[in-house]
């Protein structure tokens, strides 16, 4: 059996021993919902209103990635991005707020959000999110990012290239090893199919290697990809595919690694409308006032 198989047979029966746990709901009602509609009610909006849109994501991520790898199609895909999306702009704005006391994100769950959005081409808010995190970058936000994070830092770089944008990355975090994404983000635009397969190959074994909660179920900090939904989630990859299709690079029409055959591993064919949340709109309107 490959690793492949391996990997999602896991995942698929992990995912669903969480979903068939009655607390795993707590998600998205008292730690999602409710606690942001708590929140909403004081005076002043603390920034742990963000943890609300945590529990979401968490909530929104799991259901997306146990569907599309049982039933093929996901009804999560939509909420999953555009609460990333929400948490993104929210800690921004929470962050002028407070600047001497921002609020801390993950920053591979930055990269994660921001990669959603712009693989289903969003491309106004892809430019507003990788503006916000190159921004944050340098607040208490991110933090400078994290240099045992390659393939987040993967992220950043080749959304940057698309949109032209050029960061100081001697200030950063920034790893001294990109380990296989060096040489992808040397040659994401060449148009040699045979190339890019096998680029998007070792990028999948890389993925595959990383794709644990560490030893004795702990998730170790230097792993890439120690959540349990991105196991076989190969978002990051799906953003290389995403820049090539944007700059009219042509992408090969199958790819030799089995992992690229999941139908989550596949670029969205048709245009996904951008969804306005009714409660980020609140929670945005009250840090406004």
């Amino acid at each position: 059996m490959s690793l492949t198989q391996n990997k999602l047979i896991d995942t698929i029966s992990e995912l669903k021993q969480w979903m068939s746990n009655p607390s795993s709901k707590d998600d998205y009602t008292i730690y999602g919902k409710d606690k942001i509609e708590e929140k909403l009610k004081e005076d002043f909006l603390p920034k742990s209103t963000l943890n609300g849109f945590e529990s979401l994501s968490r909530w929104y991520t799991n259901h997306f990635v146990y569907e599309m790898l049982t039933n093929y199609e996901s009804t999560f895909r939509l909420d999953m991005t555009s609460n990333g999306y929400s948490i993104l702009v929210l800690a921004n704005k929470l962050e002028e707020k407070y600047p001497k006391n921002p609020p801390y994100l993950l920053f591979d769950k930055a990269a994660f959000w921001l990669a959603n959005s712009f693989i289903l081409d969003w491309k106004e808010r892809s430019e507003e999110l990788i503006k916000i995190i190159n921004k944050n970058l340098f607040t208490g936000v991110l933090k400078g990012g994290l240099d045992f994070k390659p393939s987040s830092w993967f992220i950043i770089d080749i959304i940057n290239q698309v949109y032209e944008i050029t960061i100081q990355k001697s200030e950063l975090n920034y790893p001294e090893n990109m380990e296989v994404y060096q040489n992808a983000i040397d040659n994401w635009k060449t148009d040699d199919l045979n190339f890019i397969d096998s680029i998007v190959t070792s990028l999948c074994n890389f993925h595959l290697e990383n794709a644990t909660f560490g030893e004795d179920q702990e998730n170790t900090a230097d792993i890439q990809f120690g959540n349990l939904a991105w196991f076989v989630y190969a978002f990051e990859i799906l953003t290389l595919l995403k820049a090539r299709e944007i700059k009219g690079i042509p992408n090969p029409e199958k790819f030799s690694h089995p992992l690229m055959q999941l139908s989550i591993n596949k670029l969205p064919e048709n245009q996904i409308s951008v969804i306005n949340e009714d409660l980020f709109n609140k929670v945005l309107q009250k840090l406004n006032d």
